[in-house]
């Protein structure tokens, strides 16, 4: 199995050099934030799209910005400085929870304050949110991001708290392992229940279309997990699985091509998982397991309307392997087609396979069925065709994306819509609506009971000066 794997991965990389080498060089300027990738974007390059997690799974991320209309951001000269940020606030009512349970409607309200001040050669972000108990865009602090940059020619660095998003795939990304999520938070848009990092990243601009980045974590913080997961190990004499913090520190490794129409990186990540791991040590207890991953991704546009993208992690425990864990393999494949009037459609093959890991005690049992529900290995080997239909932000009064994640098996699937209507040049009413359904013993089954309906009226204000 892992031979087969690595000559995909070979013949991938070879495709992409030999594509690259054969593309003219494009202008490409050193992008203004050491995260922001453009190529995150659909393979042609006309129409982006939104994101979304499905069954829990990380997902591709465009720059969270607050679109201000009629406002543009003009050019820095000499020792200018421009100030500018966005304020919103949203009134919420849902008829459930994201904590498993499908009971409870809740109304409540939340604000995000966003503001950035940027020099020619730097720039300093803040953001901050506030909100009511369980619709708040996330279950830490009120400082979501807080981080400075510096550029000088073709080197950058990045210090401070900030939302790392990696791959390019749609909504379901392999490579994306240091994105923590507030899984039970309730929000409109998906993307805004990533927590921030306290992290180091510097970036050197090789040549017109590669870059090489290094990213260092200090103490990567765990993703938070639904309620009704987290609080078992109090049962057992353990802590709610919350705020969990690593002891090590993590690093990370990107090599980065963008071309005019092909995109591709190769990574590694070395330090601990965003997802928490149940240990029995005694007692009940949540750690964040080591490890090594090795990824891939890429996209290419075929032409003006058809395009490709995909994306490939290997997947290594170091040190101790969980109970009822093992090393597992996670890859995506998709084509998409571009429609007039901003529409996407999209087909992507998700496919995870893990090795089949030691069988546990009697005593160990329930740690493992757990464990493999929080790392999606209840199924060793699992096939799934996600299907969506995506429009770009704000072309026009109504976007939003539909779609649907169906198991080869028929062992479960995942339903989703979001939609987004402008109501007046300050006011969006957002919806977002999620099933999921599947057998006890299936991947999709730990997410059987979640079932949402989310509306929000927010407003949005901005500044520049």
């Amino acid at each position: 199995m892992r031979t087969f794997w690595t000559n995909t991965i070979v013949a991938g990389l070879t495709c992409i050099a030999h594509f690259a080498a054969a593309q003219e060089p494009a202008p490409h300027d050193v992008p203004t934030g050491i995260f922001e990738n453009p190529s995150r974007l659909p393979a042609s390059k006309d129409t982006p799209s939104s994101s979304e997690a499905v069954a829990g799974v990380t997902s591709a991320a465009v720059a969270e910005v607050d679109e201000v209309p009629g406002n543009s951001t003009p050019s820095l000269t000499g020792a200018d400085m421009l100030w500018s940020g966005t304020a919103s606030i949203g009134l919420l009512a849902t008829n459930g929870t994201r904590d498993l349970d499908d009971s409870g409607s809740r109304w409540g309200a939340a604000g995000r304050v966003r503001t950035e001040l940027k020099g020619n050669s730097w720039r300093a972000m803040l953001e901050a949110t506030v909100g009511s108990d369980r619709l708040r865009y996330d279950d830490d602090a009120a400082l979501r991001q807080a981080y400075v940059e510096y550029t000088r020619g073709r080197f950058q660095i990045n210090i401070g708290r900030q939302i790392v998003a990696w791959g390019r795939a749609d909504r379901l990304n392999p490579t994306d392992n240091l994105s923590p999520r507030d899984l039970p938070a309730l929000v409109s848009r998906i993307d805004e229940d990533r927590i921030g990092i306290d992290a180091l990243a510097v970036k050197f601009q090789l040549s017109e279309q590669w870059s090489l980045g290094f990213t260092h974590v200090p103490k990567l913080r765990a993703s938070v997990l639904p309620r009704a997961i987290a609080e078992v190990p109090e049962l057992f004499g353990g802590h709610v699985v919350s705020n969990e913090k690593a002891d090590a520190a993590t690093n990370a490794l990107r090599l980065d091509f963008a071309g005019n129409r092909l995109d591709g990186s190769i990574s590694f990540l070395r330090g601990a998982a965003t997802s928490p791991a149940l240990l029995d040590i005694g007692v009940l207890d949540a750690r964040q397991p080591q490890l090594a991953v090795i990824g891939a991704d890429f996209s290419v546009a075929l032409n003006d309307r058809w395009g490709l993208r995909g994306e490939f992690a290997d997947t290594r425990f170091k040190h101790t392997q969980p109970v009822g864990l093992a090393d597992f393999r996670y890859a995506v494949l998709g084509i998409e087609r571009h429609f007039d009037g901003g529409w996407l459609g999209l087909v992507q093959w998700v496919h995870r396979d893990a090795d089949h890991a030691q069988a546990p005690t009697p005593q160990s049992a329930l740690v493992s069925a757990l464990n493999r529900a929080i790392w999606f290995q209840t199924d060793t080997d699992s096939d799934a065709l996600y299907i969506g239909l995506n429009r770009a932000p704000f072309e026009g009064d109504l976007s939003g994306d539909l779609g649907v994640l169906q198991t080869f098996d028929d062992r479960g699937r995942a339903w989703f819509a979001n939609l987004e209507y402008r109501v007046a040049d300050r006011w969006t009413l957002l919806g977002r609506w999620q099933h999921f359904n599947g057998q006890r013993l299936s991947n999709l089954g730990g997410l059987r009971k979640d079932s949402l309906l989310l509306l929000e009226l927010r407003g949005t204000w901005g500044w520049r000066r």
